[in-house]
């Protein structure tokens, strides 16, 4: 048997580097920004909906309704943008050059 070439294994590296590197660096900064702006906002709305039913008020019910159904459309959006990454990057590079 052959001794295996390192070269052969090096531009494979090189290219997986090289296309990874599609998007400029602003477009994923912009990208983890709003996943992590998402992100947060569920945490936040899920952590209001343990905590505001103690409170005993008359807008409690409404609020609380709100606030579940804000959360869930984040936290399907949140997945949506990450099956469709690519794609929204590529939408987030027309607007910033």
């Amino acid at each position: 048997m052959g001794k295996k070439s390192k070269k052969r294994s090096r531009d494979i590296v090189e290219n997986k580097i090289e296309n990874n590197s599609e998007f400029s660096d602003s477009v994923e900064e912009k990208f983890k920004l709003i996943l992590r702006i998402m992100s947060w906002m569920v945490g936040i709305c899920f952590a209001l909906i343990i905590i505001l039913p103690n409170f005993d008020f008359f807008l409690v019910d409404s609020i609380v309704k709100f606030v579940f159904f804000f959360g869930v459309f984040n936290l399907v959006m949140f997945g949506v943008l990450e099956m469709l990454g690519a794609s929204v990057k590529r939408y987030i590079s027309k607007f910033i050059s």
